[in-house]
């Protein structure tokens, strides 16, 4: 997609959709509801994030900019599960073992886009991602509450820079109407990561709790290998009228290594499709009839293979523009707030697996400005 009110940084040859004497800002915010469930419980949970800042403004008249921060990966888990473990042939003790995970990685971003001809567009945009990624592990002794616990803690931080390439084509159709191809291209990094790993035995009531420590390292260098990805897509628009735009992603996640270490990930796939229809985006006499309409379908075969199932996902989601003022103007129709709420669910409860429902509502702000203009004095 491109256009010249609202930022895209997935496709950074989209930035030269801005016009050439604007300043555009973007910001939202999310919040999601889940419902865990497998074939005997379920639970529910709730939370909320900052989505996206982005700022887009032109340069020259063919080239444009774009800087933001957005969010990159999160990670929240919290997993029990019991165990047998075989100590001698006639010896045994159950186990209970409790995996723990949080934090993320954010993506500082600055990008270019540069129109080439009339029809066709390239971009680059260069990330600095940044953030930390707790993992915990503890063991208990279930017939024993005075045995010490294991746990394992371990902290990744992540902090380097990678790219992102995009081009656009797009071309008139007929008087009013625009289609437009993109592409988009990340290739394999090595981000520098540092590693600290603490092994220790801990109070069975309190894993905070120390007794004493097996073994400990910090600020160990490393390399995680983020594979390379692509992805296509379309769209084409009836300006105030509607639009409809499909895009899909591929990433081979089967090479992805974590301080050379592999994973069992997949290739993933992802795959969307959505509509924006405006009554009249002309008319400035109704301000209903210039609000815009929206629903979407997306559906992604995730990079996790469990109990040999790959995790799949799929969502809908339905959205509307309210443009901000009622004013007499396109520039006041650009301004606008959006507001989306998505349906999904992801996994399944067959083969010993969580299912999720998830509902996200997402509320964010689109500002339209028109900056760098000569003044004339008459």
């Amino acid at each position: 997609m491109r256009s010249s009110s609202s930022v895209n940084p997935w496709n950074p040859a989209s930035y030269t959709a801005f016009d050439s004497t604007s300043f555009i800002f973007e910001g939202g915010v999310y919040s999601q509801s889940l419902t865990l469930k497998t074939v005997n419980t379920s639970q529910n949970s709730a939370y909320s994030s900052i989505g996206t800042l982005l700022f887009g403004f032109p340069v020259t008249k063919r080239l444009k900019a774009s800087f933001g921060l957005m969010p990159y990966s999160s990670v929240g888990y919290n997993i029990g599960e019991s165990s047998t473990l075989v100590v001698s042939p006639d010896s045994s003790a159950r186990v209970k073992n409790v995996y723990a995970g949080d934090g993320g990685i954010n993506k500082v971003y600055i990008g270019l886009g540069y129109q080439l001809s009339k029809n066709f567009s390239v971009g680059v945009n260069a990330d600095f991602l940044f953030g930390t990624i707790n993992r915990n592990s503890t063991s208990n002794l279930i017939d024993n509450t005075y045995a010490m616990s294991y746990r394992q803690n371990t902290s990744i931080r992540v902090h380097d820079f990678s790219y992102n390439f995009g081009l656009q084509y797009t071309t008139k159709v007929g008087k009013d109407k625009h289609f437009t191809l993109g592409a988009v291209y990340t290739p394999a990094i090595d981000l520098k990561a540092n590693n600290d790993t603490m092994n220790a035995l801990v109070s069975p009531t309190n894993s905070d709790l120390i007794y004493y420590t097996v073994n400990q390292s910090s600020d160990v260098k490393g390399k995680i290998h983020i594979p390379q990805a692509f992805g296509g897509g379309f769209s084409f628009e009836k300006e105030a009228k509607f639009l409809i735009a499909g895009d899909i992603y591929y990433q081979n996640w089967n090479k992805f290594k974590i301080f050379n270490q592999t994973d069992s990930l997949k290739n993933s796939l992802r795959a969307s499709l959505g509509f924006q229809i405006i009554p009249d985006g002309n008319d400035y006499n109704h301000y209903y009839k210039r609000v815009r309409f929206r629903m979407g379908l997306n559906y992604h075969q995730s990079y996790l293979k469990l109990n040999n199932q790959q995790i799949n996902d799929f969502g809908v989601s339905f959205g509307v523009g309210l443009p901000l003022k009622k004013g007499q103007s396109e520039l006041n129709s650009k301004s606008c707030v959006n507001l989306g709420l998505e349906f999904g669910k992801r996994g399944t409860t067959d083969f010993s697996l969580i299912k999720e429902n998830y509902v996200r509502f997402t509320v964010s702000l689109s500002l339209y400005d028109s900056w760098f203009k000569k003044l004339k004095f008459y």
